[in-house]
């Protein structure tokens, strides 16, 4: 008989580490067409970026931090406790929206202070990864083991999906596209001085650093030696532009979405819900249906489009950040 013996137990440790592990599970996984958020969230977590949006195409929007949402719907699984959002009354909109709930109920955020709207900017990354030599001959041989010898894509596997806009069950795979979401101050301020002094931020991969803890967070970014095939206009960087193209990534239509009737009528407005076709609706109106002749009766919808095609190109003419707010 083989005896009865007890495993050797090797349980991988850490929150940053598991946290990672779902990260790459999820991406193998599939199912997933949107960009992540770039989020280092301790002090010292570092990542590798190259950003796919330049200097003057970055937008910024007045925005709200940190925004306690109301109680979650029933049966709701993983509903956050506070969200990001885009001010209704920032200059984009041009008037098209005649309210902000947060501003004017003077919402407070998670830390008791009231959810003032600061200048955020958007832009798009790729996230890459160092590669270093591990003393085999592919990766340089015995004298590179351990030193960095190149930069290459992280990848996300995701299901192609049909004409049907169901999966095809084949599953396709693209470099790892980020949102990049942050303050001029302390982060974007620094890739604005590397543009002008390289004049573009799109021809290099950074290493970024997060340093602090909280709301007392700077990020250190370190320009990383120039790879001639990847930069604006090579063959490298049409296929970069074409899956985002693939995976409908529209950078204005994300910023958008997040000032949208729907998204504050299901995250932040008591007196609003979303009803199940994705209509805004006075709250306590979405009830159990009453069917007739297998049809439900729902309530009519009170809100307009969220977004008018007009609306859209101006959203996508913003300008550049101001010299002065960095």
């Amino acid at each position: 008989m083989t005896a009865n013996t007890t495993p050797t137990l090797a349980f991988r440790k850490g929150g940053s580490a598991a946290e990672e592990a779902e990260k790459e599970a999820n991406a193998n996984n599939g199912g997933r067409k949107g960009p992540d958020y770039f989020s280092l969230k301790e002090d010292k977590a570092s990542a590798v970026i190259r950003l796919l949006t330049d200097h003057d195409d970055w937008l910024y929007v007045e925005q709200h931090s940190f925004v306690p949402t109301k109680p979650a719907p029933k049966g709701s699984e993983n509903w956050p406790k506070s969200m990001t959002s885009v001010c209704r009354k920032d200059p984009a909109f041009a008037g098209h929206y005649g309210d902000c709930y947060i501003c004017d109920n003077k919402i407070k955020n998670n830390f008791g202070k009231v959810a003032s709207s600061r200048i955020r900017i958007w832009a798009l990354a790729i996230e890459r990864e160092l590669v270093r030599g591990d003393g085999t001959e592919a990766l340089g041989g015995p004298t590179k083991q351990g030193i960095v010898i190149g930069v290459r894509d992280k990848v996300d596997e995701v299901d192609e999906i049909g004409p049907d806009d169901k999966p095809t069950g084949n599953k396709l795979r693209y470099p790892r596209l980020l949102l990049i979401n942050q303050p001029m101050k302390g982060f974007f301020s620094n890739l604005k001085a590397l543009h002008g002094l390289y004049g573009t931020v799109c021809d290099r991969d950074f290493e970024i650093t997060r340093d602090g803890t909280g709301t007392d967070t700077n990020y250190k970014i370190v320009p990383i030696d120039p790879i001639p095939e990847i930069k604006p206009g090579t063959p490298a960087w049409v296929k970069y532009l074409e899956s985002v193209t693939e995976r409908e990534v529209v950078l204005e239509a994300i910023v958008a979405e997040k000032a949208s009737d729907e998204y504050y009528a299901r995250f932040f407005d008591p007196a609003k819900d979303v009803d199940k076709d994705g209509n805004v609706v006075a709250a306590g109106t979405v009830t159990a249906s009453t069917t007739t002749g297998g049809m439900a009766n729902l309530p009519a919808a009170s809100a307009p489009d969220d977004i008018s095609p007009d609306l859209r190109s101006r959203i996508a003419a913003l300008g550049v950040p101001d010299a002065s707010a960095a």
